[in-house]
């Protein structure tokens, strides 16, 4: 039976990293009580908040906090959550995540 070559390490590709997020953030969100505050929310808004401003009808998917834990917002408060459908939560996080915060535009601050 032939032998398998050895891998060679290409100098021009890097080392892949491994997805950067917290195991805090991991644990919270597969957390017995995270999930049971954010089925209950969706139950009581079962609609996304951004397509109704848009004047659409779009069932919510997730529960997004407004203000980020790592902001400093309140992790089981309500008035801290909003029902998004996948597009609008995928659109705020990706904003987030270079610096927009909601309401205040872009963060120039260094992180």
């Amino acid at each position: 039976m032939p032998n398998r070559p050895k891998k060679i390490k290409r100098n021009w590709k890097p080392d892949r990293k491994a997805f950067d997020r917290a195991i805090s953030d991991y644990d919270f969100y597969n957390s017995s009580s995270w999930r049971k505050v954010s089925k209950r929310y969706k139950d009581n808004n079962p609609l996304c908040v951004k397509c109704l401003e848009e004047d659409n009808i779009t069932p919510a998917e997730v529960t997004d906090h407004i203000v980020r834990i790592k902001d400093g917002g309140s992790k089981f408060s309500e008035d801290n959550l909003q029902s998004l459908c996948h597009f609008h939560h995928n659109q705020k996080s990706g904003k987030e995540a270079h610096g927009y915060k909601e309401g205040r535009g872009i963060n120039h601050e260094k992180q």
